[in-house]
């Protein structure tokens, strides 16, 4: 509906791939999420993309963001993640302070 945003994650034809879906818990604005699962070789990548609006509601992208993760996360895959989460890192804000909570909880 809104101009810009968006994420999306591109694969090669010959690559070995699945598709994960994260629609449930993409709300415009506030979290945009796709994940994609590359099989190569012998082991196993989960690459996940995440747009958040600079408008978007922090609490609504980290409780959305942490439900995807829980989705895919175990530990036989690896994950790449990719964030444009607009948050300002050149001051300390309430958007900062939240986002590395829960960095500081959820990478391990």
């Amino acid at each position: 509906m809104h101009k810009c945003g968006g994420v999306c994650v591109f694969v090669q034809d010959n690559m070995h791939s699945t598709n994960i879906n994260m629609d449930r818990y993409s709300n415009e604005k506030d979290i945009e999420i796709c994940a994609v699962k590359l099989h190569i070789l012998s082991c196993t990548i989960i690459i996940i993309t995440v747009y958040r609006s600079p408008t978007g509601y922090i609490a609504y992208f980290l409780n959305n963001l942490e439900a995807a993760a829980n989705q895919v996360c175990n530990n036989t895959v690896d994950i790449i993640l990719c964030l444009d989460f607009n948050i300002n890192y050149f001051n300390d804000n309430q958007n900062k302070q939240a986002l590395n909570s829960f960095i500081s909880i959820k990478i391990y």
